[in-house]
């Protein structure tokens, strides 16, 4: 072949796949209309296909003229409405247009290319001798277990057109012909890393003349054009200034250089995204396939087609995406006759969704099946050792669930509600995680199943956070990082204890394994480091959650990605490196790895871990304080949960008016409390300006002048109840080596008016009559004594219980409580698995539990009611505590009278 041939040819066959790219799908729309034929859309189809004939006669390609003409008889009876366009002759038409694509891929064998079985049935449509899809003689379809496996499903990515005689398209969706996925679970996803990050697997030889070429739309070479234009005139106004002693022009040119970098940056960045529509556009046609074979009907719906992703993540995607989108169907949906004995549509729905969240990219997969039903993964992870019984027990449903992502996890073919879960996915969430993304899954029983894929943007720039390590310093991924935690010395030894031989840091109400960067890199420890505050870097990937240690914090910086050479490509927790700045070399950290290295598991950072913590340290309490200064000399608390807000003030505002102080504020008096005149105190220096600590009593805003505010922290420690005893002060606890008193908020709006609380006084002493009796859980000896007093002083009759444990066996052995108040963070049972408990016992189950800690994040605040809690509420909040109570007890008297039982 001459040279001008095969150029000739190249220009063919890639003209051609473009006609061909959109084939496959509108041949599906085509078959979705059926008898309501769409003119216009078939003869889209008979035009690409025509036009294909032309340029394939004239060039004596004649095997590809023969095709194209059998195609273009069946289309013009379906544009004749001669024909109508079911199931099973679409079905002949895609295998002939599957054909027609690999005959262009394979240009210069096509003349030997046999294609006489497909002809013949064409052919036979075109004459009218095809009778139905039953008479069909063609061979049979593979069942669902012959089907190839997951790696054929994604189409080879087609080659660029070349001189040399292989030639291939560059277009992504002009994919050689889709084969149908396997369901059998023995065939995973590639776990190649060279896929996972970015060099996918090719089905042929061609792999390296598809990279050569990407599509770009005019409108971005364009603005590529015009950034080097500026570059160059930025470079030209940085030679002339270097010249000469002018430092402000050498900044501005300087800075004019570095945005136009930037923006040049950004829109040759803008050259490698593509629209994720193009691994998106295969899945119809294998949906469809996979239902017809499994006897399944499914409707798939796909979203955000235009989303745009760099091309290395687009072709890293598409094998993981096709192994959830052929569970979905095999595993998720049901037969149709098991849908409608439920009472859904025989027609299961599958909705593939992208789109953009929070500077990343969002992927759901969401199937309305049977769900994954979480006894059963139990039972198989407890069958394959994975977990243990007694884990089991303690572990969610939701955590249940995320076991299909261990390695070796899978359930056996008899167990049909799960079946095949988890082979493959944890190859799936290995090669997403190697994108720097995550996957997560939430599933229903009987409602259906939702994968979350989050994927950054891009890989070859990435923003990072420049960490150090000794000497050296390292970049980690911000799509990673969560948040930054500082551990002050002094509280190190309160909140980091050692379980299950690692470092757990308290956070929030929860567990956060820690991993020392020194540690991983095998250097040792700096013997100075207990007397430095750890800097925390919160990170995560995937279903890992860790603290990671390093030695300091530095900026953020834009870092472009270098590959490792093989002496170091083997260390899992590093992906790659970069050049800094300054010119030194900085390693990446990958976080997936480092949680691998250290064998992690996705649930050794979750709250059920806490109670070890609290056991081993029961007498201390962990609470947030506002810290503040009455007079230099002395230090005051108070629980920060009480605080509604913090208002700063001039003396000059604050009135006074019949031996009281009021604050005019927001058109109303706001009572006003000291310290120094209701509790024994050192009074305050002169100063100009105050604080004032803002809290509600009985629905009634009150403040408290604070002259100094020092801090807000979280501590703990033992309260001390007897030192420092006297209305108004709860106790005190040593802070920063300073003996601190907690104030007692309540008490010390007592102590200034007792009128405000008549009306609570009257219905204490009605209620010490009745006395009502309520159950308090709390293992702290200063909490218990302080809410059993609020409750007892409210006129109940208060059983306490030292633990979780403790108030679970004195309900067993019968003791009778309208209610229970418990603390969170117990030894031996916490409260929430003592609410837990109660829940599930046949007469207990309607007791109202009230959970109380000195936490409260929303996440607590979620378990909480998870759990079966009633309210949730705040420890020293009296109020709120007390109403909560009375309103507890109330719901119970109203459902006793419904039901004609005495309260």
């Amino acid at each position: 072949m001459a040279f001008e041939d095969a150029e000739l040819i190249a220009a063919f066959v890639v003209e051609s796949l473009e006609h061909l790219a959109d084939v496959e799908n509108q041949l599906l729309s085509i078959e979705s209309g059926g008898a309501e034929i769409d003119i216009e859309l078939v003869n889209t189809v008979f035009r690409a296909v025509h036009s294909v004939k032309g340029a394939a006669g004239f060039l004596g390609l004649q095997t590809i003229n023969r095709l194209s003409h059998s195609l273009e008889n069946v289309l013009n009876r379906v544009r004749n409405r001669e024909l109508v366009p079911d199931s099973a002759i679409v079905d002949v038409l895609l295998k002939g247009a599957d054909q027609l694509r690999q005959l262009l891929q394979q240009v210069e064998r096509s003349n030997s290319v046999d294609v006489t079985s497909h002809v013949v049935k064409l052919d036979r449509i075109a004459d009218g001798s095809w009778r139905s899809a039953e008479a069909d003689d063609t061979e049979p379809t593979a069942t669902a277990s012959e089907v190839t496996s997951v790696p054929a499903v994604a189409a080879p990515r087609p080659a660029a057109p070349s001189p040399i005689p292989t030639v291939a398209s560059t277009s992504p969706s002009a994919a050689a012909p889709v084969a149908v996925p396997t369901v059998d679970d023995d065939a995973p996803v590639s776990s190649r890393g060279d896929d996972a990050s970015g060099s996918a697997k090719r089905a042929d030889g061609n792999a390296a003349a598809s990279d050569l070429n990407i599509r770009v739309p005019v409108t971005v070479l364009d603005r590529l054009m015009n950034l080097a234009g500026e570059l160059v005139l930025s470079r030209n106004q940085l030679l002339q200034t270097m010249g000469t002693p002018d430092r402000i022009g050498l900044e501005s040119a300087a800075a004019g250089l570095d945005q136009v970098t930037s923006e040049l940056q950004e829109a040759i960045m803008q050259t490698r995204m593509q629209p994720i529509g193009t691994v998106f556009g295969k899945f119809p046609r294998i949906v469809r396939d996979l239902s017809a074979k499994l006897g399944k009907q499914c409707n798939l719906t796909i979203e955000g087609r235009e989303v745009e992703v760099d091309k290395t993540i687009i072709e890293a995607i598409s094998d993981p995406l096709t192994h959830l989108i052929r569970n979905s169907v095999d595993h998720g949906l049901e037969s149709p006759s098991a849908r409608q004995a439920k009472g859904k549509k025989a027609a299961g729905t599958l909705t593939l969704r992208a789109f953009h969240q929070a500077g990343k990219v969002r992927i759901d997969i969401q199937d309305d099946g049977a769900g994954i039903n979480p006894s059963v993964i139990k039972a198989k992870a407890i069958e394959k050792q994975l977990i243990t019984p007694e884990q089991a027990m303690t572990m969610g449903d939701r955590e249940a669930i995320r076991l299909i992502f261990a390695p070796g996890f899978s359930t056996a073919a008899a167990v049909t509600d799960v079946s095949g879960r988890g082979v493959g996915m944890d190859v799936v969430r290995t090669n997403i995680e190697r994108l720097g993304g995550n996957v997560d899954i939430e599933s229903a029983v009987g409602q259906g199943t939702t994968i979350r894929i989050t994927l950054p943007l891009t890989l070859a720039i990435i923003p990072s956070m420049i960490v150090q390590s000794g000497e050296f310093r390292y970049a980690l991924p911000q799509v990673n990082i969560v948040e930054l935690v500082r551990v002050r010395s002094e509280e190190i030894a309160s909140r980091i204890a050692r379980i299950k031989s690692y470092d757990m840091l308290r956070l929030r109400g929860s567990l956060l394994p820690l991993v020392h960067l020194r540690q991983i890199l095998g250097a040792p420890r700096d013997s100075a480091d207990a007397d430095r505050p750890l800097h925390v870097v919160v990170v995560e990937a995937g279903q890992f959650r860790y603290g990671l240690v390093v030695d300091a914090l530095h900026d953020s910086e834009e870092i472009v990605v270098k590959p490792l050479g093989r002496h170091v490509k083997q260390c899992g927790y590093v992906a790659g490196a970069t050049i800094l700045g300054d010119g030194r070399v900085a390693l990446i950290i990958d976080v997936a790895g480092v949680a691998t290295e250290c064998r992690l598991k996705s649930g050794d950072s979750d709250e059920t871990s806490y109670e070890e913590v609290v056991e081993a340290d029961a007498s201390d309490t962990l609470q947030t304080l506002l810290l503040f200064a009455n007079h230099p000399s002395e230090q005051f608390a108070i629980p920060m949960g009480l605080v509604s807000r913090i208002e700063r003030v001039l003396s000059e505002q604050i009135d006074a008016v019949g031996g009281r102080e009021l604050l005019q504020f927001r058109g109303q008096s706001l009572p006003l409390l000291r310290v120094d005149r209701l509790v024994t105190a050192k009074p305050p220096e002169a100063s100009e300006r105050s604080y004032v600590v803002v809290f509600d009593i009985r629905g009634r805003e009150v403040g408290l002048v604070v002259p100094i505010l020092d801090d807000i922290r979280r501590v703990s420690g033992t309260v001390d109840t007897v030192t420092f005893h006297e209305p108004g002060i709860a106790g005190s606890i040593v802070i920063d080596k300073r003996t601190t008193r907690i104030v007692d908020l309540y008490e010390l709006a007592r102590l200034s008016n007792k009128d405000w609380f008549a009306t609570e006084e009257q219905e204490t002493r009605r209620r010490k009559v009745e006395r009502p009796r309520v159950m308090l859980a709390e293992d702290s000896m200063f909490f218990q004594r302080q809410v059993a007093g609020f409750l007892e002083n409210a006129g109940y009759d208060v059983v306490t219980a030292d633990d979780g444990q403790h108030a679970w066996e004195q309900l067993l052995d019968g003791t009778q409580v309208l209610l229970v108040i418990t603390d969170i963070e117990m030894p031996r049972m916490n409260g929430l698995e003592l609410c837990r408990a109660i829940k599930s016992h046949a007469t207990l189950r309607s007791l109202p539990v009230i959970a109380l800690t000195s936490l409260a994040g929303s996440e607590d605040i979620q378990r909480g009611y998870e759990s079966g809690v009633c309210d949730y509420q705040v420890k020293m909040d009296r109020e709120k505590l007390i109403a909560s109570v009375r309103n507890q007890l109330q719901i119970i008297g109203a459902a006793s009278a419904e039901q004609g039982v005495p309260a």
